[in-house]
């Protein structure tokens, strides 16, 4: 962790050239002013609109203290950003090069995580599907390999009708290599958030929570979240538009349930490398009562309706307060 220092010079990068670019600014700009309200005056706001922007850091490079990114999706999030400020030693937040691209590779994650045994759904490449069938009976869901926010994801009621819909899209036929296929599986969607902190914060833990201490770091598991969409799964619509989605905080599952989510996701997180925060999403299945890890988001929302702080909110834990402990938390340069 980082010492920090209210006359540091500490730049929030947000924006960004993905998908996501909307969600990032409005998680960039509420990082600021929350920046700015703990004390550290000399702080600035970057929306990296352009690569033109990546130049002007560069120039600057040895008056920035620290970068907060809160980019998310392609670029931003995928370790080109981190190593750039590596290159340009340049401290930042959130997780290092080699954990945010692994992390923004759903097939990559997967492997990882199935190396330690973590309980993950069956995924198939969506290229392979096509070309040559795969034995998935009933619905699936076709989902980008890369990127996050929901975006992409299509349901269809069977590996038939994913194919028509293929044949009538020249042009998705020609990306099919950077999309994946999951089998739909009716149940409850959650997601839990880890965040590092002090061994003081670990033992002010609130209800809900799960604490994990490991090689000197500490790690919260905060209040798992459920999520409960108007529509039949939880895409992008379904996340962003206000009434789309009921939130249950803390969510309404069994305490053994509850228990086993944690001890996951703070296994996924520990074992992906992932540093400050990080969001790991799940799948119950509604018959079984598996849960199942879906993916794994190391740069959070950070916006009036993300996950993030309201999970820290339910642990006592205030939205400044949250963002002191990932800024103490950032990276240190080479």
């Amino acid at each position: 962790m980082i010492t920090m220092n209210k006359s540091y010079k500490i730049l929030v990068i947000a924006g960004g050239f993905s998908d996501e670019r909307e969600v990032s600014l409005r998680s960039g700009k509420n990082v600021y002013e929350a920046i700015l309200r703990l004390g550290y005056s000399n702080t600035e706001f970057m929306d990296l609109d352009s690569p033109e922007k990546l130049s002007e850091i560069v120039k600057c490079r040895k008056e920035i203290d620290l970068a907060v990114l809160l980019t998310h999706g392609t670029f931003g999030e995928d370790g080109c950003l981190q190593g750039f400020l590596e290159l340009a030693q340049i401290p930042y937040t959130g997780s290092e090069v080699l954990t945010s691209a692994i992390a923004m590779n759903k097939v990559r994650t997967k492997e990882v995580l199935a190396a330690h045994n973590l309980p993950l759904l069956k995924t198939y490449l969506a290229k392979d599907v096509y070309q040559s069938g795969a034995d998935i009976d009933g619905e699936i869901i076709f989902k980008p390999s890369v990127g996050g926010s929901s975006v992409g994801i299509s349901k269809f009621n069977s590996v038939t009708e994913f194919k028509a819909f293929v044949d009538e899209r020249s042009d998705l036929k020609l990306e099919l290599d950077k999309y994946l296929i999951e089998k739909f599986i009716r149940g409850v969607e959650v997601t839990t958030s880890i965040i590092e902190s002090t061994a003081d914060r670990i033992k002010q833990n609130g209800k809900h929570c799960k604490v994990l201490t490991k090689e000197g770091r500490n790690f919260i598991s905060l209040p798992i979240l459920e999520l409960r969409p108007k529509k039949e799964f939880y895409d992008y619509e379904a996340k962003y538009t206000e009434g789309m989605t009921e939130f249950v905080l803390p969510a309404a599952i069994e305490p053994e349930l509850e228990a086993k989510i944690h001890d996951y996701a703070l296994e996924a997180f520990y074992r992906l490398g992932c540093k400050a925060a990080a969001r790991v999403d799940f799948m119950i299945d509604g018959k079984t009562r598996q849960p199942y890890i879906l993916e794994v988001n190391t740069l959070p929302g950070m916006t009036n309706t993300s996950d993030l702080p309201a999970q820290a909110k339910a642990a006592g834990i205030g939205y400044d307060e949250l963002v002191e402990m990932i800024v103490s938390a950032a990276k240190t340069s080479s």
